[in-house]
């Protein structure tokens, strides 16, 4: 679950304590050996078990895409953090547990509005140059940019970020920060001014992490080699990691199998299984949730007749792809915010698997024998879930017609508005006040979905508003209401994301920006 900065316990001041977080640098300096071994402790690491050096060997089905680090990518989640480090990072969805990485303190006001952000000094990027708050407010520029591919760009355009200090910043906001800022912070790592533009084509790839990147192939690998100058003693655990490119599942499968690789993403859930064996050498690892999703063509076509939307939520058999798709794993309630406190229970499962209704209300719409083409990346699974879709829309009267893309040409035409009626997945990581700025199938600006109107406008900005106070349940039920109805985006299994993993790999911590190998070691 990603993260608003929060306390659920104190609900008589939501984070107004928690949020209060001021470490001063000498109590972070002398609590360093104790915040480590806790840190250990949660990635699974034993200080007894981990050894120094090594290489790490990755395999991705998605090539790594430099110029994307700014969102959170599949294809760059098992390098990205070793590389380009955020100021705080919440692993594995603990939101009790942030964790300061170059900013050692910060604290929110009263009014939650503002944050005062305490930087880490001693900190160089892998040129040698000093990072200060300068670099701070370079890389939200960069985020808040058009052409950037960060999916905060709402929630950044509500800040003013200043430096109040080379080694402080201060954020006002005109919303609510509580709900949001953790997960801002963690998503948006620092970049380097000087070679940021060199990101794109991928010729200079320069972060302050633990790790600096040796040799970047488009397309086919990025190997990764210890920052000797890293501002944490003791880390990384590893020499190297290597990110190699094998998209096929089968090869994936093969690669773990014969101990070229250590961990694997992106294998199906049935081959994932079929190697991680009770007891066996593999392990499956469960990471943040996704939700998978068919968003509708409003624009264009059948769909701009909210009864053929409707019909879509009958006709899917949700409960088969979670089955044959994702191995059982997840659940098939149709909506989009994570469990906590402002879920609204009992509008999940409004649309029910029902093809004799699904088939009436295609032919109430005047859809029967439509052509529907839907828009995926070209990947095994989600090929094999829109195979069951196709299935399930055939049945109830209509034509689906398959348009598969490689992961740059699909986000090019779903960024441009051009992608028709997608499949969908993203990190269901936050609040539904950060789902709602985030969310590119939900948000208000830099949508993908065709879909607006003035009611679902105002319904996103009180939720928006209400932040992480008592009225945010009431304004999450009067939205989620209003998406239902309106049925353009069908929420199809939330999951979570599955990773395989050699038991010779250990401190395996995740965060929605990807791994933090800086933890990550080799037994002994």
């Amino acid at each position: 679950m990603r993260r608003g900065l929060q306390n659920p316990r104190n609900s008589r001041s939501p984070l107004r304590i928690a949020l209060a977080l001021t470490l001063s640098s000498a109590l972070a300096t002398a609590c360093q050996s104790a915040v480590k071994l806790e840190q250990q402790q949660a990635a699974g690491v034993s200080a007894a078990s981990c050894r120094q050096g090594g290489a790490l060997v990755v395999a991705s089905a998605q090539p790594p895409l430099p110029g994307r680090v700014l969102a959170q990518s599949a294809a760059n989640m098992l390098w990205a953090r070793g590389v380009f480090e955020p100021l705080i990072s919440v692993k594995d969805g603990d939101v009790a547990k942030p964790v300061p990485l170059l900013a050692t303190a910060w604290k929110i006001g009263a009014d939650d509005r503002s944050a005062v952000l305490t930087l880490r000094q001693g900190v160089t990027f892998h040129s040698g140059r000093p990072f200060t708050s300068a670099d701070v407010l370079f890389s939200f520029k960069q985020a808040l940019d058009p052409a950037s591919p960060s999916n905060d760009k709402q929630i950044i355009g509500g800040w003013q970020i200043k430096a109040t200090g080379e080694h402080e910043v201060t954020i006002e906001s005109k919303t609510p920060l509580t709900p949001v800022l953790a997960s801002v912070l963690d998503d948006t790592p620092i970049v380097d001014s000087q070679t940021y533009r060199d990101l794109t084509d991928g010729s200079k790839i320069i972060g302050t992490g633990p790790f600096r990147v040796e040799r970047y192939q488009p397309g086919a690998q990025i190997v990764l080699v210890r920052n000797d100058r890293y501002w944490e003693k003791g880390l990384p655990h590893l020499d190297r990691v290597e990110n190699v490119v094998i998209s096929d599942s089968t090869a994936q499968l093969a690669a773990l199998r014969s101990g070229r690789t250590h961990l694997a993403s992106g294998l199906t859930t049935q081959d994932a299984a079929t190697v991680a064996q009770k007891g066996g050498q593999f392990q499956l690892s469960r990471n943040l949730p996704a939700v998978y999703s068919l968003v509708l063509d409003t624009a264009n076509g059948v769909f701009a007749d909210k009864t053929a939307r409707q019909a879509i939520g009958y006709a899917i058999d949700r409960d088969r792809i979670k089955q044959q798709v994702f191995g059982g794993l997840g659940d098939t309630g149709g909506l989009v915010w994570p469990a906590g406190a402002e879920y609204p229970k009992d509008l999940a499962n409004t649309y029910r698997y029902d093809p004799a209704k699904a088939k009436q209300l295609v032919k109430e719409a005047g859809a029967t024998g439509a052509e529907v083409p839907i828009t995926i990346i070209n990947n095994p699974q989600l090929q094999a879930e829109y195979q069951i879709i196709a299935n399930n829309l055939t049945d109830a009267g209509l034509r689906p017609k398959l348009v598969a893309l490689a992961a740059p040409d699909y986000q090019a035409r779903l960024a441009a508005g051009k992608a028709g009626s997608y499949l969908s997945f993203r990190g269901q990581a936050g609040t539904p006040s950060l789902l709602a700025q985030t969310n590119p199938d939900v948000r208000l600006q830099g949508a993908h979905r065709q879909f607006t109107s003035k009611e679902y406008t105002t319904l996103v900005g009180a939720v928006i508003k209400a932040g992480s106070a008592p009225a945010a349940a009431g304004a999450v039920r009067e939205l989620t209401t209003y998406m239902l109805d309106q049925a353009v985006q069908h929420v199809l299994v939330t999951t979570p994301s599955i990773m395989v993993k050699s038991t010779a790999v250990q401190g395996v911590a995740m965060t929605s920006g990807g791994l933090l190998s800086r933890e990550t070691c080799l037994v002994r």
